[in-house]
């Protein structure tokens, strides 16, 4: 048994260069089916057909489960699973990872990371848990009778107390400059595999006081990015870094500045490590830089993950899935002219809070009124107490898909920081106990921020500040998601005055019959294609429908509704691509996403991380198919605009 982690995995998976704590865990499942025993999903082996004898399998039964016990708590960052590949891999569809601390109900019963869709036979997919607490990791598949098989999990995590990673990164390997160099604060130091943030230890790279400050790595080879993780300085100074940019690409025009960029760095604590998720963006190139003034460019550690392109085992954790599904998120759609408005299921609910700090009533929270000045009286504000909190009652159980916060406008907005929104339906603790969907690292004054909740389900929705005394003010808390039960989205986030789509041409490679591509954009997510409301291209080669929005924007999020009366797997292997450029019919620009599965009738959303461009495209490369589009729908913000025409999502 000792073979089965020894560390060394199948040959055609290559050498891995993380840890993954699972290795070192115990392992049960609900049933056994004939010699497939649960030690065989930890073995270190992604090999995928049953008869390699690397998959654990339960017998066919209802609610079939497997758990991992880490014999101490983590705070879990991914979870990696391959699915079977030689039959069957349909089986996975809709199993649960859940995590934490509690047996109650085997383990299955503890706070959801993540829902698997699809997999496609005998694949891997990377699911973030955002720092989950727990011993337990938990694979259920609830509600129906089933075979459970699990060809390999993969954990990566923080032993909680431990302030060193468990995994290591690829940056190690490559080769740094930057711009200037301060004193002896070389760009080395920026990968030396040393969090340490204080200036004197050693361990941070500096550059000069310069404009538009940079530091670039380079892979050496062409890479699939999936995360950059900054550690910014601690002993002083910790603004400096605000507004730095993360680019990549191939392109070294002004020094790889140009690159398409994955991330703004809006704000850091000292000391702290934030991880940017890049969604698989190719390049050779990272680059750090901070545009559009003088500054010292301080970067205290850059590890960076992802795959070379062409290679089928990843050389670090991915951290994300391929794509983040929300159940109908920010809306831009409708007829050319039209504005749409949307319901945030906030405003129907009860609210209460902790304390009263004169008249700021919890009620002035949903008022829909985003309105940031306290003399505005449209902001709820609690006593200066110990561990604060406010309440939403949704009067029924919903799966939250977004919970979107205002930040007082006129004063402090460093109140807010640290603050935790809770979702689930226990009051204990005043609902605080409740699974956590996200912490508020920093909001600026005035701001609103959008978290992403993955459907946690809950009929309470708690904004709490632990550990400390605070003032807590909310300016305005919009919801969205589905009551449990409904297949009809309840509403969308807030009343939207803004259409990005508005005004916009829209354009594919080939008509099929009377399915013009303007039907993409109608504002209807209609999916019986009787009905009339989807764009269809002939059965070419590479088919295309492009999305011209006439000026540059940064893309937040693409939405796409697919065909729901026929043939589903035909978007599968879409990309959404984005930029200025029209080489090959704008196919050529940066990618945002690939959709690597979507049901039939549902609608996906794929977050763009303000990638810049005018052109949208959905392309099916490589195969000849059928491109059926019933709804394309894009947030974003105009270049040079400082009003958002649409809500940025803020990913945690």
């Amino acid at each position: 048994p000792e073979r089965a982690i020894d560390g060394n995995r199948a040959s055609n998976l290559g050498q891995r260069s993380y840890t993954n704590i699972a290795r070192g865990g115990n392992v049960i499942q609900s049933s056994l089916y004939e010699k497939e025993v649960p030690e065989r999903a930890i073995d270190g082996n992604r090999a995928s057909n049953l008869g390699q004898g690397s998959c654990s399998v339960t017998n066919n039964n209802f609610k079939p489960w497997w758990r991992l016990d880490l014999l101490k708590p983590y705070q879990i960052n991914t979870v990696t699973i391959t699915n079977r590949g030689d039959c069957c891999p349909e089986r996975i569809n809709g199993a649960e990872i859940r995590i934490g601390n509690s047996l109650n109900d085997n383990g299955n019963d503890n706070p959801r990371c993540a829902v698997i869709s699809f997999m496609a036979a005998g694949t891997s997919q990377t699911f973030v848990c955002n720092g989950m607490e727990g011993r337990y990791v938990n694979i259920v598949i609830p509600g129906r009778r089933e075979f459970l098989t699990l060809c390999e999990v993969e954990v990566t995590g923080q032993a909680l107390g431990n302030t060193a990673p468990t995994d290591t990164n690829i940056a190690r390997g490559g080769h740094v400059i930057q711009s200037s160099l301060y004193e002896e604060e070389v760009p080395e130091r920026a990968i030396d595999g040393n969090r340490a943030s204080n200036l004197g230890q050693g361990s941070c790279s500096v550059t000069n006081n310069n404009f538009k400050p940079w530091w670039r790595l380079d892979l050496l080879k062409t890479y699939q990015i999936n995360t950059v993780t900054i550690t910014n300085r601690g002993d002083c100074c910790p603004e400096r870094i605000n507004g730095a940019e993360i680019r990549i690409g191939n392109s070294l025009n002004d020094n790889g500045n140009d690159n398409p960029r994955c991330a703004v760095i809006s704000f850091m604590a000292a000391g702290t490590s934030q991880t940017f998720v890049c969604n698989g963006m190719e390049g050779r190139y990272v680059n750090i830089v901070i545009p559009g003034r003088r500054e010292f460019l301080t970067l205290c550690e850059v590890e960076v993950t992802g795959q070379a392109l062409g290679n089928t085992a990843p050389t670090a954790d991915s951290h994300i899935q391929s794509s983040i599904k929300y159940t109908d998120c920010l809306f831009f759609g409708g007829k050319f002219g039209q504005i749409n408005t949307y319901t945030n299921i906030a405003r129907g609910g009860n609210v209460i809070q902790s304390s009263l700090y004169e008249k700021e009533v919890p009620e002035r929270a949903i008022d829909g009124n985003r309105a940031s000045n306290l003399g505005q009286r449209s902001c709820s504000v609690t006593n200066n107490n110990f561990k604060p909190w406010w309440r939403l009652d949704l009067l029924k159980t919903y799966q939250i898909n977004t919970v979107t916060i205002t930040n007082r406008g006129d004063c402090c907005p460093e109140r807010i920081n640290g603050a935790e929104i809770r979702i689930g339906n226990s009051l204990n603790d005043n609902g605080n106990d409740n699974p956590r969907c996200a912490v508020i690292l920093f909001m600026a004054a005035g701001t609103s921020q959008t978290f992403v909740c993955n459907g946690m389900e809950g009929r309470y929705v708690n904004i709490v500040i632990p550990g400390r005394q605070e003032f807590l003010t909310l300016c305005e808390v919009e919801v969205t998601g589905q009551a449990l039960g409904n297949t009809a989205p309840t509403g969308d986030l807030y009343h939207l005055t803004w259409n990005v789509i508005q005004g916009g041409n829209v354009i594919q490679s080939s008509l099929y019959e009377e399915e013009v591509p303007e039907r993409a954009i109608d504002g209807i997510r209609a999916s019986n294609l009787g009905q009339g409301s989807c764009s269809v291209t002939n059965n070419n080669f590479k088919p295309w429908w492009r999305l011209d929005l006439l000026k540059p924007y940064q893309i937040n999020t693409v939405t796409i509704t697919n065909r729901g009366d026929c043939c589903p797997e035909r978007i599968s292997g879409a990309e959404i691509r984005i930029g200025n450029s029209l080489n090959d019919n704008g196919n050529d620009n940066p990618r945002c996403a690939v959709i690597s599965f979507m049901a039939a009738g549902t609608s996906q959303t794929f977050v763009c991380n303000g990638m810049e461009g005018r052109y949208v495209n959905i392309v099916i490369p490589g195969r000849r198919e059928f491109l059926t589009l019933c709804e394309v729908e894009v947030t974003g913000q105009a270049l040079g605009n400082t009003a958002p025409t649409g809500d940025l999502y803020h990913l945690t």
